[in-house]
């Protein structure tokens, strides 16, 4: 196997370990997403990269491979961009953030249109490094977060540019104009959807039910929604996983689930766990289940899901938790 082919390898072993990272930690925050994808620069694309130099003839990245923040590429891809923040903040927290570049702000600040990009600039730290990325503490890599149809508007735009032959055409120009103005104003509609739907669900009243009618996902996401009415919602496998953890504690049915919920206020865990962001409906609701069952909830809930590292999460929550309770 020549260098190439094993640095690439590396690579990808390296930006699948960080990609899984990711999505554990977005469904720890109960952050919703459609999907987290990464490639890795090729050889030949990483070769003509550290060749470039400036106007004075110097080497534009003296540094050496090692100092490319994009040999691996992430992209995290959300449903609505009000989401785009608390994944910024959560990706911060789990890696050690180099720089973060708000780009479409700027621009709209500046007075432009459309879509230019949230892009972090991360590493995998030295000290407490993800459990699935102690192999690659220190390596860099960049992280685009945007819609879908951000997306599928700049995956469209780079094919017609970079790879087409009629990219400088000004009515294409125009015409990309136009359709990133119309996918801002269609993100802004989503926004107002989500926020909507959340407000007719935090208003409505449980429907009369059998008090055994079984929990499932629609009605735990209801119950969940009256009871904190200002969080985000959640992907919509985690309110099925989540129906798992609260069967695990005896709450099976939704009238069990919408009597613990509306007993408990949710600024008490708020103030222990000192979000930086308002985290997913899932997310609270698993804290104060940790809140009100300690150990015992650890015990029932840490093989649920297919997170081999839940039980050591949720010891080092309790033990947060338990902390802050002291010092009370």
């Amino acid at each position: 196997m020549d260098t190439d082919q094993f640095q690439e390898e590396a690579l990808n072993n390296a930006a699948q370990a960080i990609r899984n990272t990711i999505l554990s930690r977005l469904h720890d925050d109960g952050l919703n997403h459609h999907d987290v994808q990464f490639r890795v620069k090729a050889p030949e694309s990483a070769a003509e990269k550290m060749a470039r130099r400036d106007e004075n003839g110097q080497l534009k990245y003296p540094g050496g491979l090692e100092r490319l923040d994009d040999l691996i590429g992430m992209r995290v891809i959300l449903y609505v961009e009000s989401d785009i923040e608390a994944v910024a903040i959560a990706l911060s927290s789990q890696f050690a953030c180099l720089d973060d570049e708000d780009k479409t702000a700027m621009m709209r600040k500046n007075g432009g249109i459309g879509y230019a990009g949230r892009h972090l600039t991360l590493q995998v730290p030295a000290e407490n490094p993800p459990s699935g990325c102690r192999d690659y503490i220190g390596r860099r890599f960049e992280v685009q977060i945007r819609t879908v149809l951000q997306h599928a508007w700049a995956e469209f735009e780079h094919d017609i540019r970079f790879k087409g032959s009629s990219g400088d055409n000004a009515e294409i120009s125009r015409a990309f104009t136009m359709a990133s103005t119309l996918i801002e104003l269609a993100d802004q509609q989503f926004v107002n959807i989500s926020d909507i739907l959340k407000r007719i669900q935090s208003e409505g009243t449980p429907e009369a039910a059998p008090v055994s009618r079984k929990l499932d996902a629609g009605t735990l996401q209801g119950v969940l929604t009256r009871a904190f009415p200002d969080s985000r919602s959640s992907k919509v496998n985690q309110y099925d996983w989540m129906v798992n953890v609260l069967a695990a504690n005896g709450i099976d049915t939704v009238n069990a689930a919408e009597d613990w919920f509306n007993a408990i206020d949710p600024r008490e865990v708020s103030k222990v766990m000192g979000y930086r962001f308002s985290p997913g409906q899932v997310r609270i609701a698993d804290d104060l289940l940790l809140k009100f069952f300690g150990e015992s909830y650890v015990d029932a809930t840490k093989e649920v899901g297919s997170d081999t590292n839940r039980e050591t999460k949720l010891r080092s929550r309790l033990r947060r938790i338990r902390t802050e309770r002291d010092h009370a």
